[in-house]
């Protein structure tokens, strides 16, 4: 594989766990080509050449809208989509728009680090709330809103990942969603889900959405063509209310600039209505869920057994628990020079980690035979690590 293909601070002579890359395997290259030619064919393409409608290519978004329909049995209309400039413009957006009412915004422990900076940026304060496998712990989350009710300090946004977790791999329960959903209602917190890994199930079908339980009432559903299609693609989606629709199209960005990325929602839409898109989805389930697989078996059978990780049902990330002795930034930097990149977990936590002992390792990039070499390796660093301790 040629250098300029590799993620971010990989070589051809690491086993790269730690980035949330897709597979290059499963990148469509050819069918994207040929979509493509077919959009710009079209006899209204040359509009693809414009800045574009707020809200997006509106065959873009009935095809959502059904999709989202169909998959999770609820009624979502074309006036409940919106498509925008992948997940991180989704969640920028609505962070401008919701999240400065009180400054505050409520963020699992961990989460997802870039999404934090992407908070930090617009100044806001980050406060965070513990999960454990099956999702947010409530009675910590509910003695969490009752005391920033009386510092006068409720958050306006709670940022949540529900299903297939980054960094956590877990998938939160619909018990633990509905009590979510309840105790935001009740203090009138925004629910934010970014739920960009929802489709890439392995064992089961995750339980509905924050969106289709609340009945679309107070939840901003995030989605993105990132993790299912191609990232360089930078296109993503929300589901929510009318209201926040229409606010995210008045916002100035949009008036200024018009829809996020004509031509590639073009693009995209050719594929999809195709039918092309949710056929990949199948091929993605398998190619990962062998990835996983991979990776679960080689934990097993190389890993201390004071070292825990989580056991996703999808996605890409699985979440390790490291030794007492064991930082996972030092681990970090030893493993890197045994070859295995991984991703220490204090980045993952708005608030500090208190342990420093866990990591996050991806399955979705490496094959395989260099999953289960990689595993192999990390795991003689640990004993390394364990016994020099």
């Amino acid at each position: 594989m040629e250098p300029s293909f590799l993620p971010q601070g990989a070589t051809s002579d690491t086993v790269a766990l730690a980035m949330g890359n897709p597979a290059v395997e499963a990148l469509p290259w050819d069918s994207l080509q040929q979509a493509g030619a077919r959009a710009l064919a079209l006899p209204r393409a040359h509009q693809a050449l414009q800045y574009g409608d707020e809200q997006g290519v509106p065959e873009l978004i009935t095809y959502l809208a059904d999709k989202v329909s169909r998959t999770e049995g609820i009624l979502v209309a074309p006036q409940n989509v919106m498509i925008t400039a992948g997940s991180t413009g989704a969640v920028d957006m609505i962070a401008r728009l919701y999240a400065h009412r009180t400054g505050v915004v409520l963020v699992e422990a961990p989460t997802y680090r870039d999404v934090l900076q992407v908070f930090r940026d617009q100044h806001l304060r980050l406060v965070s709330v513990a999960i454990d496998d099956d999702g947010p712990m409530i009675e910590p989350l509910r003695a969490l809103l009752e005391r920033l009710h009386r510092e006068q300090a409720l958050p306006s946004v709670f940022y949540t990942i529900p299903t297939f977790h980054n960094p956590g791999g877990i998938t939160a329960s619909l018990e633990r969603r509905q009590a979510v959903i309840d105790l935001c209602q009740q203090y009138g917190v925004l629910i934010v889900e970014d739920d960009v890994y929802r489709d890439i199930s392995f064992d089961k079908k995750p339980p509905p959405s924050y969106y289709a339980l609340a009945g679309g009432v107070g939840v901003v559903s995030v989605g993105s063509f990132s993790k299912t299609l191609a990232p360089g693609l930078r296109l993503g989606w929300i589901v929510a209310a009318e209201g926040v629709i229409q606010t995210c199209i008045n916002s100035g960005s949009l008036q200024m600039g018009g829809g996020a990325n004509p031509l590639v929602a073009s693009l995209v839409t050719e594929y999809c209505q195709q039918g092309l898109w949710e056929a990949h989805i199948d091929g993605l389930r398998e190619l990962y869920g062998e990835r996983r697989d991979a990776m679960l078996v080689a934990l097993a059978a190389h890993m201390p057994p004071d070292v825990t990780w989580t056991k996703p049902n999808g996605g890409y990330f699985v979440w390790l628990t490291l030794p007492q002795a064991v930082d996972g930034g030092w681990l970090a930097a030893r493993a890197k020079a045994a070859g295995v990149l991984i991703a220490p977990g204090h980045s993952f936590f708005a608030e500090g980690d208190p342990h420093t002992r866990h990591i996050r390792l991806s399955f979705s990039y490496a094959q395989p035979e260099a999953i289960t070499q990689g595993i192999a390796a990390l795991a003689g660093v640990v004993r390394d690590l364990t016994e020099g301790a």
